[in-house]
């Protein structure tokens, strides 16, 4: 019984948790910087937006390229499955009020991509 009041209390934190996470994320994002670790190169440009919706969807503009699709966190994990393509998965490092940062890997090279809430 008490293991099972402590899987039910532990499920509860999580989804707790992870309800603040989707608060949180819910906006617009702007790109700062666009980090590619090994040559320091940023390829931000002002060029990268994200708008993270309260219903689990999201639009985005990389470059020239806008795209749509759902979006789900799940242990420190973003997934992003745009319409037609492939899931998507990207670490987050940081998630507050103002700044959301990503650490992703695109052909086996290291990025951090840091946005802000666009006001």
């Amino acid at each position: 019984m008490k293991k099972a009041l402590g899987l039910i209390f532990g499920l509860l934190l999580i989804s707790c948790s992870n309800s603040e996470e989707y608060e949180k994320i819910a906006g617009e994002w702007n790109c700062t910087t666009w980090i590619t670790e090994s040559t320091g190169a940023d390829r931000c440009r002002d060029n990268v937006y994200f708008n993270f919706k309260g219903d689990k969807t999201y639009d985005s503009k990389i470059g020239g390229q806008e795209e749509s699709g759902t979006y789900k966190i799940a242990n420190g994990l973003l997934y992003s499955t745009p319409k037609g393509k492939l899931e998507i998965g990207v670490e987050i490092t940081t998630l507050n009020t103002d700044t959301l940062q990503f650490v992703m890997s695109r052909s086996g090279e290291k990025e951090i991509l840091t946005l802000l809430r666009k006001k």
